[in-house]
């Protein structure tokens, strides 16, 4: 007696097709594929963050050591920037969601426009986003989605 096979790749011990093994085997791929893209893109929403918090902490000692020096503040963000004159500072992230880039805009108010609030008088500086992370980065649940960027 022969045995004859459908194209499915899973069968009983009786050497029959599972029925819908196509489909299923599809959806199984498709739903990897999606679970592969999502801790991809968390991942470097975590990457963003942490590279993001890094930056404003060493800028805050930058300031902090030039207000040692000078026994003033700069008197701009960008001034600040060119007094370190490193390459590290040369282009920086603006927002949660783009690159980095040499153009860096400056406020001296929290109005969510991106880029950097600084002070001259105190030496503060934060980042220009006044939101929750999660509405900047939709797709992202990691553990700073509550948190607000100007904040950090």
């Amino acid at each position: 007696m022969k045995v004859r096979r459908a194209w499915g790749i899973f069968y009983s011990a009786l050497g029959k097709s599972i029925p819908y093994s196509r489909a299923f085997l599809i959806a199984l791929l498709f739903v990897l594929l999606v679970a592969a893209a999502y801790i991809r893109y968390e991942s470097k929403c975590e990457k963003r963050i942490l590279g993001i918090r890094v930056t404003l902490s060493m800028t805050r000692r930058g300031i902090e050591a030039l207000y040692g020096l000078n026994e003033r503040y700069p008197k701009s963000f960008d001034e600040y920037r060119k007094v370190v004159s490193d390459s590290v500072w040369d282009k920086m992230f603006v927002d949660l969601t783009s690159d980095k880039q040499g153009d860096v805009p400056e406020y001296r108010e929290l109005n969510d426009k991106g880029g950097y609030y600084y002070d001259p008088n105190t030496g503060e500086v934060r980042l220009n986003l006044t939101r929750p992370v999660h509405e900047y980065l939709k797709w992202y649940n990691g553990e700073y989605k509550d948190q607000i960027p100007s904040s950090w």
